[in-house]
């Protein structure tokens, strides 16, 4: 009997060992319908305070768009916390700086588009400001997380990334 292990054997192995880490990667990521929700959640809210000026509307909407966000983020959350988790050391300072960058593109954008909209008197500018988020988070969002995935792969030890 001999322990050595065939070249075959370990090429097989090592490969299975990659399949897993992606596919926890994988799972690690945000889901598409995350960005939808968000998505949806910002619309309706800046709709509600276009639309009424009552102070009791605004807080309800105000307590609805909390608890929205809160719900959407604990489902992504719980999700995660009942799968396997990357390791921390994958989140390398170029996953950090990306993060960063995204959200900084967002919030510009999402800024830039409402006041000029408001400056510019066009009614309704806050809903058309987050109805602009809501596109470039319901295009943006999915592809941002393939390419914060590709980054979290490329900081496995040994990647070929």
């Amino acid at each position: 009997m001999t322990d050595q292990v065939h070249p075959e054997e370990a090429a097989r192995a090592l490969s299975e060992i990659d399949q897993r880490q992606e596919q926890v990667i994988g799972m690690a990521g945000l889901p598409h319908w995350f960005w939808g929700a968000i998505a949806f959640l910002m619309v309706a809210f800046a709709a509600a305070v276009d639309t009424w000026q009552g102070g009791l509307v605004q807080g309800i909407a105000t307590v609805l768009f909390v608890a929205g966000v809160l719900t959407t983020v604990g489902l992504v959350a719980f999700r995660s916390v009942r799968s396997a988790q990357p390791r921390n050391n994958l989140l390398g300072p170029r996953v950090v700086v990306a993060d960063l960058a995204f959200a900084a593109v967002i919030v510009g954008v999402s800024l830039a588009a409402t006041l000029i909209l408001n400056a510019s008197g066009v009614p309704y500018a806050a809903t058309i400001g987050a109805s602009v988020t809501a596109v470039i988070l319901l295009a943006g969002g999915p592809m941002y997380t393939r390419y914060r995935q590709g980054l979290v792969l490329a900081n496995r030890p040994g990647s070929r990334r």
